[in-house]
């Protein structure tokens, strides 16, 4: 009599499972279960008249899931990497500016841009004009707060995006302007000579204080004003003129600053802009790849990660695409921010609960070697902390917030440990190595980075691969986020391999093998 099939596997399983984990930090827990496991196995195969499990090999335990082959070819440099990491400090912007605990976090995965908005009611309110005088033209401010988080940003070795403003709709603007600035009636805007010097004295403080803050945003999301790919050109004509006038006081202030806004690669803006706009200095887009939770299946989510703003759509030029008829128009080649992204933006009544799961995690790294292999400069996280407490008392959704910390606790979530395992791996100007993989399911990614090689592994599917690799030898050290550590309080794990050793992949997992 032989074991039926369905519990052969169960049985294959859990001792899969106990291999994996004795390669993590938990082996003395791993090493105990895989007698239990071994001792069971060993009784149900006497009992059904199979061999004992301890005569079955590793390799044709390994060979039950499917593999996948990646041949890595170190002699064939494809690119260059330009991409840093970052993110957004929103309305928790005032944690980060007290806790060291969350700027060691930062530090610790390598950002290089932090955006801020100007705009947010905390209390305190970041906002440094407390009062504009709209006749004068001059205003009244406190810059404590502001130079405070400044300084805590470039502490940790990034540098800030200034978010000014936001032309959110008609009657409603008036939230994210100093009080006392005056609305014209026609444009429902800040009149332009006005707003243009409170952009100013941003950048006249900072060049008075010596601080190198080059970049800037004139107004977040513009499209809530002028509507998607501007659809109503009017307006689109009115923001350019506004846009215009900030821009040059700005720029009188200090030529060096770098400004743009994160409408400009929708395609009838972006030609509109090249007619009656003044240069931008980087293409800038926003990315959530769903509106509504549930919206599109994992695999449509991960397809879309590396699709959207990367590929030319009816409504977005991709980001090669924008620079090349910038470059064709204006004869510079722009930088390329994807300044505020996620999974998915839903927020009303509560944000999506795949955000900090593997899915989450999965989405987010497809989406930073896609931003690597398209010559990105900085991708930027929304948001970088959030409280779960919140969220669960507050919002039905199940989710935890946009953020990739835990503000109650100021522990990661797998988000987090994305931006850590690449973020301190790679480099500018890290040479980008050839990689193929005999399967879609496995996405990978190899740089040089101090002379060793990295390889990136991306697992899309729910169910476990094999990997084994080709072309490279040495020792490894491995780390990597999986499922079998639950996501409410996730983990690195790490292990150490030799070149010509397989790996299995638990379901959705990203790896990093570092060389020795």
């Amino acid at each position: 009599m032989r074991l039926n099939s369905k519990a052969y596997h169960i049985v294959y399983n859990a001792i899969y499972d106990v291999r994996d984990v004795t390669l993590s930090r938990h082996k003395k827990l791993a090493g105990s279960i895989l007698l239990l496991t071994t001792f069971a196995f060993t009784a149900i195969s006497t009992s059904f008249g199979l061999q004992s499990a301890s005569s079955i090999s590793a390799t044709g335990m390994i060979n039950y899931w499917p593999r996948v082959d990646i041949t890595v070819n170190v002699s064939n440099v494809i690119g260059v990497n330009n991409l840093s990491l970052g993110s957004n400090l929103d309305w928790q912007w005032k944690l980060f500016k007290d806790r060291l605990v969350l700027r060691q976090l930062a530090k610790d995965a390598g950002f290089k841009l932090i955006r801020v908005f100007d705009f947010r009611s905390t209390s305190p309110r970041l906002m440094p004009c407390i009062y504009w005088n709209e006749s004068t033209k001059t205003g009244t401010w406190d810059w404590t707060q502001v130079d405070a988080l400044t300084q805590a940003i470039f502490s940790v070795g990034a540098e800030p995006l200034f978010c000014l403003g936001w032309a959110y709709y008609a009657g409603d603007v008036h939230r994210f302007i100093p009080s006392g600035m005056a609305i014209n009636p026609v444009t429902q805007l800040p009149y332009p000579d006005s707003y243009a010097a409170y952009a100013a004295g941003w950048v006249k403080h900072f060049k008075q204080l010596g601080l190198p803050v080059r970049f800037y945003e004139i107004m977040n999301e513009p499209y809530f004003y002028f509507g998607w790919n501007g659809e109503n050109m009017t307006r689109l004509g009115y923001f350019v003129e506004f846009w215009n006038a900030v821009a040059r006081a700005m720029r009188q202030e200090n030529p060096d600053v770098l400004l743009s806004h994160d409408a400009i690669n929708q395609k009838r803006v972006l030609d509109y802009w090249i007619s009656y706009g003044d240069d931008v200095d980087f293409i800038d887009f926003h990315k959530y790849d769903s509106g509504v939770i549930g919206q599109f299946t994992d695999e449509e989510m991960f397809n879309r990660a590396e699709r959207i703003h990367f590929e030319t759509t009816t409504s977005f030029y991709g980001v090669t695409e924008a620079r090349q008829r910038w470059f064709d128009s204006r004869g510079k080649w722009l930088l390329a921010i994807n300044s505020e992204s996620n999974y998915n933006s839903a927020w009303e009544t509560g944000t999506d609960p795949k955000i900090q799961q593997m899915a989450g995690a999965v989405w987010l790294a497809l989406v930073l070697r896609m931003g690597i292999l398209k010559g990105l400069d900085y991708n930027l996280y929304y948001d970088f902390s959030s409280s779960r407490s919140w969220e669960e008392q507050n919002k039905p959704s199940g989710g935890w917030g946009f953020g990739m910390v835990n503000s109650d606790n100021n522990q990661p979530w797998y988000p987090y440990y994305v931006h850590k395992m690449i973020g301190s791996n790679l480099g500018l100007g890290d040479e980008i190595v050839e990689t193929k993989s005999t399967s879609g399911h496995i996405r990978t990614l190899a740089w040089m980075h101090n002379g060793k090689l990295m390889i990136l592994l991306i697992c899309r599917v729910i169910e476990p691969r094999i990997v084994g690799f080709q072309s490279i030898a040495g020792q490894f050290n491995l780390i990597w986020i999986d499922a079998t550590i639950p996501y409410a309080s996730p983990e690195l794990q790490e292990a150490t391999i030799n070149g010509g050793d397989q790996i299995k992949l638990n379901g959705y997992t990203v790896m990093l093998l570092k060389e020795t």
